[in-house]
């Protein structure tokens, strides 16, 4: 399979079914996988991962369950926990920790808390192995990139640890429309320009020809909102990964 990162919402349909799409993933030769926490106003995410979070949330799927499942998943990629910042809060920086020990999360997406906003806490994460990833958006500045580069740098081992995350576009998650692969090419290649740690790209891709044009600029796309949609409708995720075009047929 094709370097990718995969996005799955936890929960929905329903928590049962994660931690046979996450030994599906290590059987694919996947080597991450980002899991989203449901959250009940998801301010980054697009109305199928909005969705998506809201009937995960009506079936039960909690912060604390979904950790608890994700410890029962010991055959399974590095996992990126894609969240928000008050399920966390909620939870507390030492229990969120204990949670989160026994599962094969590596890293955290925080997608609306800026680096050094709660800079005790974030250490407090860091220090235990759960490090945030870098989000880089199309106006944030080279030199706040470089300070973003600095502050995240985890050290350990793996794409989970260390990679950074570039949003493609303004705008929320599963955006249609063309995008303009050339300011992401030319983003690309400003960051790699600070940094050799591996990069990701996300925000509104699902065409084939993009995500082949993001693995020729050095970088693994993300791929959610159509991965979402068809696992909610019961494919493999073999089939949901055949993003944008008719699923490969079952067997």
């Amino acid at each position: 399979m094709k370097p990718v990162l995969p996005f799955l919402m936890a929960g929905d349909p329903a928590l049962e079914k994660l931690p046979g799409w996450l030994a599906e993933a290590r059987g694919l030769g996947l080597d991450t996988i980002e899991v989203g926490l449901p959250h009940s106003d998801p301010i980054a995410d697009g109305p199928v991962l909005q969705a998506a979070a809201q009937r995960a949330i009506t079936a039960g799927a909690t912060p604390r369950r979904v950790l608890e499942c994700l410890a029962r998943c010991p055959d399974s990629p590095d996992i990126v926990l894609f969240t928000y910042l008050n399920p966390l809060w909620q939870l507390g920086a030492g229990e969120l920790i204990r949670l989160l020990r026994p599962t094969p999360v590596k890293s955290l997406l925080v997608v609306d808390l800026p680096f050094g906003e709660e800079p005790a806490w974030e250490e407090q994460l860091r220090a235990a192995g759960y490090p945030l990833v870098p989000l880089l958006t199309p106006t944030t500045s080279l030199a706040r990139v470089a300070q973003l580069l600095n502050r995240s740098r985890q050290g350990g081992a793996g794409f989970a640890q260390n990679f950074v995350y570039l949003v493609a576009r303004l705008g929320v998650t599963g955006q249609n429309g063309p995008m303009d692969l050339d300011s992401v090419q030319v983003r690309v290649a400003a960051v790699r320009g600070l940094t050799d740690r591996p990069l990701a790209v996300g925000f509104g891709l699902s065409a084939p020809a993009a995500l082949d044009a993001v693995r020729a600029m050095g970088a693994r796309p993300v791929v959610g909102s159509d991965v979402v949609e068809r696992l909610a409708a019961g494919k493999t995720l073999r089939a949901a990964l055949t993003a944008a075009g008719p699923p490969e047929p079952e067997s």
